[in-house]
C-alpha cells in the first residue's frame, strides 16, 4: 500500500507542473478508456451540442475505488481557458463516478465504471473544445481525455481529391470544402474563423489555422492544395478477440497462462508493397464478445502479441509503437515495441480487452507521414473531420458552429 502510494504521489508531481493544456493521460492499472454516442458501441470524441455521450473505463486493480469526473472549457489551441464553469456548465463540473461495477466469470478481474453525460447533476450548454479528468479520493489524475461538442449553424460541403504535386500525386490525399452560412453574419472571416481538419480522429495528424481562399455570397471556399493536405498511409490492420479461444484470421495460436494469450501471425512491413483494399474501422476499436451478455462487465483481457518482422536495415535503430485509438493514439512505453536481434523482428506485448481492433505501426520520428513502416497510398481509405470554430470580435471565447465527416472512398 505505501508503495502504491508513492507512485500515484509521483505521477500527481508530474501532473502539478504540467501546462495548462489539454493532456493524453491514462494510468497503468486503468485500460479500456471509451468515449462513445449512448447506445452505440462506436469510439468517437465528437458529438453534436445537447446529444448524450458515455465516458467509461476498467480499473484493473478492481477494489472500487472512488473516482470522480472534471470537466473543463478549452480554447481553440487546447489551452484551459478562463471561462467560470458556471458559464458552460448547467449543474456541476465536477462530480463523483457512481456507477460501477465489477467484472464477472474473468480470470483479469477489473472494476467497470461509466457516467454519462448530460446527466442530472451536469450539463454542458456551449459548444467547444472540453477536457475531461477522472481523478481518485486524493486528487490524483487517473484519466484525461479530449472532448469535441458542436453545433449546426453552418453547412459544410467536402470532397478529397489526390495531390496536386507530382511529387505527392500517388501518397497524398487532400480535402477541399466550402462553409455555407446563410443565417450567419460572419464579419471578419480571417479573424473570427478558424477551421481544423482531422484525419481518422487522430489529434495527431491535424491541419489548423485555415483561412478562406475564395469568398462568394454566404460561401466560403477553401480549395488549398498544400496546407490541406495529408499522408493517405495505409488501410489499418486488424485483429478480433471477440472468441476468447482465438478463432480469428489474424491469431495464429492462442494459449493460456493465468489469462489468455493471443499470438498474432508476423508482420511484414508494407512500404514497398503495393496498395491492397482492406476494409477497415480507421484505426478505431470496439468491445465485443460472442458469449456473454454484457462485453463490459463479462468481456476478458488477454495478453496481445505482436511480431513485425524487419526485411529494412535502416528499421533496427528507429523506435516503433504499435499505435491505433485503443490508447488514444499515444506513443507510451506500454505500446512501445522492442527488437530481438535473434529473430530480426520487432515485438510487443499489451494487455487488451475482448474485441475487434485496428492498430498500425509508428514510429516518432515520422509519425506525421505514416511511411516508414506501412507506406502511403492516396488510394487509402480515410475520414477526415471538419471543424469550424468562430469567435466574434469582442467574445470572450469561441464556439464550433459546424462540422461534417468526409470519407476518401471515391478517388
Amino acid at each position: 500500500m505505501f508503495l502504491k502510494k508513492c507512485l500515484f504521489l509521483s505521477i500527481l508531481a508530474i501532473w502539478v507542473l504540467r501546462p495548462s493544456y489539454a493532456q493524453n493521460f491514462t494510468a497503468s492499472f486503468i485500460k479500456t478508456v471509451s468515449t462513445q454516442a449512448s447506445h452505440e458501441n462506436r469510439e468517437t470524441s465528437i458529438f453534436p451540442l445537447g446529444s448524450s455521450f458515455l465516458f467509461s473505463f476498467d480499473d484493473l486493480e478492481a477494489d472500487q475505488k472512488n473516482y470522480y469526473y472534471k470537466i473543463e472549457h478549452c480554447n481553440y489551441d487546447w489551452k484551459v481557458s478562463s471561462l467560470n464553469p458556471s458559464e458552460y456548465i448547467e449543474g456541476s463540473n465536477e462530480f463523483e463516478v457512481l456507477n460501477f461495477e465489477n467484472s464477472f466469470n474473468t480470470l483479469q478481474g477489473y472494476t467497470h465504471y461509466s457516467f454519462q453525460i448530460p446527466n442530472q447533476n451536469t450539463r454542458i450548454k456551449i459548444s467547444g473544445h472540453f477536457l475531461i479528468t477522472i481523478y481518485n479520493e486524493y486528487d490524483e489524475i487517473c484519466i484525461e481525455r479530449r472532448i469535441v461538442l458542436h453545433e449546426n449553424r453552418v453547412n459544410i460541403s467536402a470532397k478529397v481529391v489526390r495531390d496536386r504535386s507530382l511529387e505527392n500525386i500517388e501518397n497524398k490525399q487532400v480535402v477541399h470544402f466550402s462553409i455555407y452560412h446563410p443565417s450567419l453574419r460572419i464579419n471578419n472571416p480571417k479573424q473570427e474563423l478558424n477551421v481544423v481538419i482531422l484525419q481518422n480522429q487522430d489529434w495527431n495528424f491535424t491541419k489548423k489555422n485555415l483561412q478562406p481562399q475564395f469568398y462568394k455570397k454566404d460561401e466560403m471556399v477553401y480549395n488549398y492544395n498544400d496546407a490541406s493536405s495529408f499522408f493517405g498511409g495505409n488501410e489499418f490492420l486488424n485483429f478480433d478477440t471477440k472468441d476468447i479461444n482465438g478463432n480469428h484470421i489474424s491469431i495464429a495460436q492462442t494459449g493460456l497462462d493465468s489469462i489468455f494469450h493471443h499470438f498474432l501471425y508476423p508482420t511484414q512491413p508494407r512500404i514497398d508493397a503495393p496498395y491492397t483494399l482492406a476494409p477497415d474501422i480507421n484505426g478505431g476499436f470496439a468491445i465485443r464478445t460472442i458469449n456473454e451478455n454484457n462485453p463490459f462487465t463479462e468481456g476478458d483481457y488477454s495478453w496481445v502479441h505482436f511480431t513485425l518482422e524487419n526485411n529494412f536495415a535502416e528499421l533496427s535503430d528507429r523506435e516503433l509503437y504499435v499505435y491505433g485509438a485503443f490508447n488514444n493514439y499515444a506513443l507510451t512505453e506500454e505500446n512501445k515495441m522492442t527488437y530481438n536481434k535473434d529473430r530480426h523482428a520487432f515485438e510487443a506485448s499489451l494487455l487488451l480487452k475482448q474485441g475487434f481492433y485496428n492498430y498500425c505501426f509508428a514510429s516518432p520520428n515520422n509519425v506525421l507521414e505514416k511511411k516508414s513502416v506501412d507506406g502511403s497510398f492516396f488510394t487509402t481509405e480515410n475520414e477526415y473531420r471538419i471543424l469550424v470554430y468562430y469567435q466574434p470580435f469582442g467574445q470572450r471565447t469561441g464556439k464550433i458552429i459546424g462540422a461534417t465527416a468526409v470519407f476518401s472512398k471515391k478517388i
